[in-house]
């Protein structure tokens, strides 16, 4: 094979186009899918035919194995996370779902480079999934080269809804998406149907919560409800977590029937049209910015990715201090399980059992958060980004947080600490668990 590959070339003129402009790429950006379609193509160039008769080997087949095929090697841990995450999510069901999902979302944490890394190292790994003369991935020369030009595209900053992929089974493109926190109601003014799976808004009530400020419009698609996917899930799931949070304020997403430049997104349009629903192209809005507040849906803050908050939270605190006063309510043993749902549980019990409280000061490095006495300046505890495996608050106590941390790497630990603390109040916490989410994912791509 040639040591030049037109794929590596055109990713090149997207990355020297990217570049030479300062600004975030988000969604809608003119030369997203292009560029995440040319990744997708260097991925699946060469792969090799599965030897089954009933499952087509995709890229998202071996990155997916990366965690059982590197048990005994140090991998990223951001890298194991959005592994975890694409294949836990429910709102993508295909093999090419899944690898799309996870070029997205590893574009935004800039880890898209690691599993390549993985493959040079190990040719036979290589060698497994790719035939040497016709794929990128299993020539020793040509990953040399995507391996250069993927640690050029982490200096781009991608701000992505990673929310947005209940249509990347289908395609590329996206849907405009929108989150709302409504008002406690007894009905939302809704009626909906469900087609191949996705519920789809065929009417509105007027002068409903939903139909105020034409949040949702008739051809919108449902995406999530108070935290929960609804793809697949049918009308009756919908039903059901609004009577459990009847009288609360409902959280919930919408993919719009049209995409960011106004036209009507074609996936949507076909559900509409099988559904006889003609949308109200006047309700169009393509304004991507999100104006809401959020409550039970958003992600726990060591999982904030930057398009929710990167552009509003600075790394240390206004005042440009890295110290913060707070007051510490102890510890909890988690055993092997360093998971961010344990978070809420963690604070719970603090709150709980708590029998003395203490006045510390939290300090956030460059790569470690120390804990030391207020009035004696003795470190109590300190631990390095790599071994912490989470940080979060719970919604109905927003001053208090906690971070989960373990005896070595996260990856390699088997007794994890929740570790709670209180502060002076919800901006203070946000601004604390934004900057260690940053600090740990900057430390990790250092290593």
């Amino acid at each position: 094979m040639s040591v030049s590959d037109p794929l590596l070339k055109k990713l090149k003129g997207h990355i020297l186009e990217l570049r030479s402009r300062s600004e975030a790429v988000r969604d809608g950006h003119p030369r997203l899918v292009s560029l995440c379609h040319t990744l997708e193509c260097i991925f699946s160039k060469g792969l090799k035919k599965s030897s089954s008769w009933f499952k087509k080997s995709g890229y998202w087949a071996w990155i997916v194995k990366i965690p059982i095929l590197t048990a005994s090697q140090r991998i990223n841990p951001i890298l194991m996370m959005t592994i975890d995450a694409v294949k836990e999510c429910k709102k993508t069901q295909s093999s090419l779902g899944k690898g799309r999902q996870f070029i997205r979302m590893a574009l935004v944490k800039r880890v898209l480079t690691v599993p390549v890394q993985i493959l040079a190292k190990d040719k036979q790994l290589a060698n497994t999934w790719y035939a040497e003369n016709e794929s990128i991935l299993g020539d020793e020369i040509l990953i040399e080269i995507l391996q250069s030009l993927l640690f050029e595209l982490t200096e781009v900053t991608f701000c992505l809804q990673l929310h947005n992929a209940s249509f990347l089974d289908i395609c590329w493109e996206l849907p405009v998406y929108k989150r709302y926190e409504l008002v406690p109601c007894n009905d939302l003014g809704i009626n909906i149907q469900t087609c191949d799976g996705y519920p789809v808004v065929v009417s509105v009530e007027p002068n409903s919560v939903s139909a105020e400020d034409d949040k949702i419009v008739p051809g919108d698609v449902l995406d999530e409800m108070c935290g929960k996917t609804l793809r697949g899930s049918g009308k009756g799931m919908v039903q059901n977590l609004f009577s459990e949070v009847r009288g609360y304020p409902v959280y919930i997403s919408v993919m719009k029937f049209y995409d960011s430049e106004g036209n009507i997104f074609e996936p949507i349009g076909c559900l509409l049209r099988q559904l006889g629903v003609e949308p109200d192209r006047q309700k169009v809005n393509v304004r991507m910015v999100e104006d809401t507040h959020f409550g039970p849906d958003r992600m726990p803050p060591e999982a904030i990715l930057e398009e929710d908050e990167a552009d509003e939270v600075p790394v240390h605190h206004t005042e440009n201090r890295a110290m913060y006063e707070v007051k510490y309510l102890g510890s909890t043993a988690l055993g092997k399980d360093g998971r961010m749902d344990r978070i809420e549980d963690g604070v719970g019990y603090a709150l709980s059992h708590c029998s003395e409280i203490k006045d510390v000061m939290i300090g956030l490095g460059e790569k470690e958060i120390t804990v030391s006495s207020k009035t004696t300046g003795e470190v109590l505890f300190q631990y390095l980004f790599t071994e912490i495996s989470s940080c979060g608050r719970r919604i109905d106590a927003k001053e208090y947080f906690a971070f989960i941390a373990g005896e070595t790497y996260c990856s390699f630990a088997q007794n994890f600490q929740c570790h709670v603390f209180q502060a002076s109040g919800e901006e203070e916490v946000r601004v604390i668990l934004c900057t260690i989410a940053q600090g740990f994912e900057r430390t990790h791509l250092m290593t």
